[in-house]
């Protein structure tokens, strides 16, 4: 019988302890959190509660100290700041905290480690979604940073002229790279992009003068490189330009002495003003059918290219677009171009033949400049103009084949000094020939 009601009351005891304490939890008496583990500065802590009722604990971290002394702002009408600058702290690795006493930190201001030399790190935590303009520029010692995901965009300067960062992962979470934002990272060797990378675009100058960086891949989203950007890249090899892109910005890889070769994707409707001059490395190109226009000095000085293909769409080739292209042996213009400009094809000492496509009315100032070893061109009975010094000193020209009569050829309007320093060519008309001494 006494074994019964042990069995009874224990039975109660059960049915009382689940009651006051069941899944829903809603009658747990916890006491106060306890400290497990002390938080450091980089290393988050851990507390600990014990319900009195049924012993269950429950437990959450707490966020790390992260660097002492550093400045910050309550933003009005919420529980949160942004740092504002080094104030008295002396650490060169800095860690940002997640939370400073109640305040979740959001953001870090415009210009809060600028020219902090002596800074060789910074880690960023996960509650910051917004970098300000010039906040690390001219940190001439750090040598590495984390971007947490959570970071939506970098903004203009944020890394200007830190000359010692060698590598940079940019979160997917990250929509665009404002203009300079690595401008002069003179030690840049790695750009790595997230997974599933929202960017979809790269500011003016975002990466100028980075001549450590060797490669690069854009993530498929980007639309637009921005002018400069990656101008001056020296050691830059290879990159991959995604099939959304559809404008590659004025000088955008001009100076990138080292590019070999590069495919323009489908999609890009213009190449701007000296996009890939100086390229002096560049040997081959790509151009889609997509391009409709070739912005001024385009290719100029691209002293390795030996042949491009035009692609029909393009209507008009800009000034100097590939003056001074030494190596350059053929060229196709499709018959979509009515316009050569001034100096187009200046300086190309290797080109030996070219024809000019029906629909073209004007063959720039100082087109064929120099183009001494051009010994045969193609002129359609469509030109009214040929300019000034066209085919100056093209002293192996022997023969244009044009496609009007000796009448028309007459009636176009020519330059002055067009044919100067030739040694004297025939042209070919439909009714006859005519002699230029």
């Amino acid at each position: 019988m006494k074994k019964l009601l042990l069995i009874l009351f224990a039975l109660v005891l059960c049915l009382f302890v689940f009651a006051a304490c069941g899944e829903s939890c809603v009658a747990h008496k916890f006491g106060e959190w306890m400290q497990t583990q002390a938080p450091t500065k980089t290393e988050k802590g851990v507390e600990l509660r014990i319900c009195s009722v049924c012993s269950e604990t429950e437990e959450h971290s707490v966020p790390a100290l992260g660097s002492v002394g550093l400045t910050y702002m309550p933003q009005s009408g919420t529980n949160t700041c942004i740092i504002m600058g080094i104030g008295t702290c002396t650490d060169t690795e800095i860690y940002i905290p997640e939370k400073i006493g109640e305040l979740t930190v959001i953001g870090i201001k415009e210009e809060a480690f600028k020219d902090c030399t002596t800074l060789t790190s910074i880690e960023i935590p996960s509650s910051v979604t917004s970098i300000g303009r010039l906040a690390f520029s001219g940190c001439t010692s750090l040598t590495s940073i984390k971007i947490p995901s959570s970071v939506t965009s970098i903004g203009d300067h944020v890394f200007f002229y830190c000359t010692s960062l060698t590598s940079i992962k940019i979160p997917g979470s990250v929509t665009s790279i404002g203009d300079r934002a690595f401008d002069d990272c003179t030690s840049l060797a790695s750009v790595t992009f997230g997974d599933n990378s929202q960017l979809t675009s790269i500011g003016d100058d975002a990466f100028y003068y980075c001549t450590s960086l060797t490669s690069i891949n854009i993530p498929y989203g980007v639309k637009s490189i921005g002018k400069y950007a990656f101008s001056h890249c020296s050691s830059l090899t290879s990159i991959e330009i995604p099939d959304g892109v559809t404008s590659i910005g004025d000088y955008a890889f001009y100076y990138c002495t080292s590019l070999t070769s590069i495919n323009i994707p489908y999609g890009v409707k213009s190449i701007g003003e000296y996009a890939f001059s100086n390229c002096s490395s560049l040997t081959s190109i790509e151009i889609p059918g997509s391009v409709t226009r070739i912005g001024e000095s385009a290719f100029y000085y691209c002293t390795s290219l030996t042949s491009i293909n035009i692609p029909y769409g393009v209507k008009s080739i800009g000034e100097y677009a590939f003056s001074n292209c030494s190596s350059l042996t053929s060229i196709e213009i499709p018959g979509s171009v009515t316009r050569i400009g001034e100096s187009a094809f200046y300086y190309c000492t290797s080109l030996t033949s070219i024809n000019i496509p029906y629909g073209v009315k004007s063959i720039g100032e100082y087109a064929f400049y120099h183009c001494s070893s051009l010994t045969s061109i193609e002129i359609p009975g469509s030109v009214t103009r040929i300019g000034e010094s066209a085919f100056c000193d093209c002293t192996r020209l022997i023969r244009i084949d044009y496609t009007g009569t000796k009448a028309q050829w007459n009636a176009i309007s020519k330059g002055f000094n067009w044919k100067y320093n030739t040694t004297g060519f025939i042209v070919y008309c439909t009714d006859g020939n005519i002699s230029i001494g």
